[in-house]
């Protein structure tokens, strides 16, 4: 699956890239968004790479406003190792509430310690009634239609409401009802079943529609029982373009041209034009030269060149724009997403761990995984970094690049984040030959990452700690180590943290399984974490409790 190069040392930090433990690819139900009835089961599967001796287990967990959500039930782990795949499940069996994270924690096979920490974002509902599950007769990223054409929206369905309820999907653009819509009504849904929903957009040119809105009614369309928005990218106008292709892989050097294959159809009598352009980090790529359009009548299908001339650019999108025949009104503008590279050096099949988009803990790590191909006169250095808005992370840490020499083979980074709320929005690769002393370019691509503090939400008290659990911290002061003691009469998860006495985390949370009636204890290596003489606070949380110590370290 990936291969690991263990040479890399960070200009920025003193980290080595090590044996990693890693979910690379998760597989979620059919959209992030979707309600659900009480009790049924959110089932996905994950992809894993393990090299901890002995194993790992992997914990999925659903998270409401930064804490475990009240009255969920879980799948248990398995003790996993080497390459594989997983699976996991979670429901919530009471309650109206909203799933907006899936945790997961990789720990050790017994559990003493945490490895990796990282949270998915989604928007589950939970309540008694739910709609799940949605396939679409389009690509939910990317599609284009005829006016009059129908979309059709196949979903499960698991009603318990009294009487039964209504379930309409309707299109958005901009957040309003999209204009010159027809669509599908609703029957009365009982009890679990399947349905398919439609609608079409009518009338207009360029109509983008960017969300789906389901509402669930009650039978006699009086009562809004849930509501929420599933992201699409469609396009409906007067011309549709499909069955995009590139043909002749996806490495040119420059000069070369690619042939953008297509099919369209059009209503417009007098025919179209249709222009696909190479776009880069939302702009045209610099450098090209393309080709022009005839006039396009009916159906059938067509092709255009075009190349780049200077540098080493990645194309991320075509920008098909169709205009009339005259040229004096765009009809349809869509970018279809891709992955061209020209010039001398290419880098694709970039897998990213945890998956994008992700939200982590400060230190956490995002493992990069590529293949190479360098066509240059002699080796380069192809840098892995975080970017936020275009430039690089603030406070980001970040491996070095070996020298990679001329040809193709696999290469591996990763980069962090040890502070602030920082949101990557890209990553970067940094071209350069070996010696830094040339610039061959920079390749983009978009992902998100959030990094930030731990912290439990203001939104839920947490109470103080219950009188079943008992814990304490010896030595106090403490030089190069200190213990936590820890004994519960109940069984139960809870994790430690070291803040500053400001509350900023120092290392990401621990996570210990306290079995009932049983003593653990937890070493805390304060020569590692390199803390200095001073006042510092360990916390210990539960899913409803928090209770804090002082630790000095002299």
């Amino acid at each position: 699956m990936k291969t690991l190069i263990t040479l890399l040392i960070t200009t920025f930090s003193f980290f080595f890239l090590t044996a990693q433990n890693d979910i690379c690819q998760i597989d979620l139900p059919s959209t992030r968004v979707a309600a659900y009835a009480n009790g049924e089961q959110v089932t996905f599967s994950f992809e894993y790479t393990i090299d901890e001796p002995g194993g790992v287990r992997i914990f999925a967990r659903p998270f409401t406003n930064g804490n475990l959500t009240p009255g969920y039930g879980a799948s248990g782990s398995p003790i996993y190792s080497g390459d594989g795949t997983g699976s996991a499940f979670f429901t919530i069996n009471g309650g109206n509430v909203v799933v907006d994270e899936i945790r997961f924690l990789i720990t050790t096979a017994d559990q003493t310690a945490t490895l990796r920490e990282f949270y998915i974002p989604v928007t589950y509902q939970f309540g008694e009634n739910g709609a799940n599950n949605f396939s679409f007769t389009q690509p939910q990223e990317i599609g284009s239609l005829l006016l009059g054409e129908q979309v059709n929206i196949s979903f499960d369905y698991n009603v318990s409401h009294p009487g039964g309820a209504r379930i309409f999907v309707r299109p958005f653009t901009d957040g309003n009802l999209t204009p010159g819509y027809g669509a599908s009504g609703s029957p009365i849904f009982s009890g679990t079943g399947s349905h398919t929903a439609n609608f079409s957009i009518n009338s207009g040119n360029n109509i983008h529609v960017d969300a789906l809105r389901v509402t669930i009614l009650n039978e006699s369309q009086t009562q809004t029982l849930n509501t929420f928005f599933i992201p699409v990218n469609w396009y409906w106008s007067t011309v549709k373009i499909s069955d995009f292709h590139a043909a002749g892989g996806n490495y040119f050097a420059n000069g070369d041209n690619v042939t953008i294959e297509y099919d369209y159809e059009t209503t417009e009598a007098a025919g179209v034009r249709i222009f696909p352009r190479p776009f880069t980090n939302d702009g045209l790529t610099p450098g090209y030269a393309a080709c022009g359009s005839g006039i396009y009548t009916n159906s059938g299908s067509s092709d255009c060149n075009f190349t780049i001339n200077g540098a080493n650019r990645r194309v991320d999108h075509i920008r098909f724009q169709a205009t009339n025949a005259n040229q004096t009104e765009v009809l349809l503008e869509m970018l279809q997403p891709t992955d061209l590279f020209f010039g001398n050096v290419l880098i694709e099949n970039l897998v990213t761990c945890p998956p994008s988009p992700a939200r982590l803990l400060h230190g956490e790590r995002v493992n990069g995984y590529f293949d190479y191909t360098n066509s240059e006169s002699q080796s380069g250095r192809f840098f892995f970094r975080p970017a936020t808005n275009g430039s690089l992370s603030p406070g980001y840490a970040a491996a070095g690049s070996p020298a990679y020499p001329v040809g193709s083979n696999a290469g591996d980074s990763y980069f962090t984040i040890t502070s602030g709320d920082v949101i990557v929005d890209q990553i970067h690769f940094l071209l350069a030959n070996e010696s830094q002393s040339e610039d061959w370019g920079t390749y983009r691509f978009n992902v998100h990452y959030q990094y930030g503090d731990a912290m439990v939400s203001a939104n839920k008290e947490l109470a103080a700690l219950p009188e079943h659990l008992q814990w304490q911290i010896a030595p106090n002061p403490a030089q190069q180590q200190t213990t936590l003691y820890l004994r519960s009469e109940q069984s139960e998860e809870v994790s430690i943290l070291i803040m500053d006495a400001y509350g900023k985390v120092l290392q990401q949370p621990s996570s210990l399984q306290l079995l009932a009636g049983q003593e653990i204890q937890h070493t805390v290596d304060l020569e590692n974490l390199g803390l200095p003489s001073g006042l510092y606070l360990v916390q210990l949380r539960g899913e409803t409790f928090q209770s804090t110590q002082k630790l000095i370290v002299q």
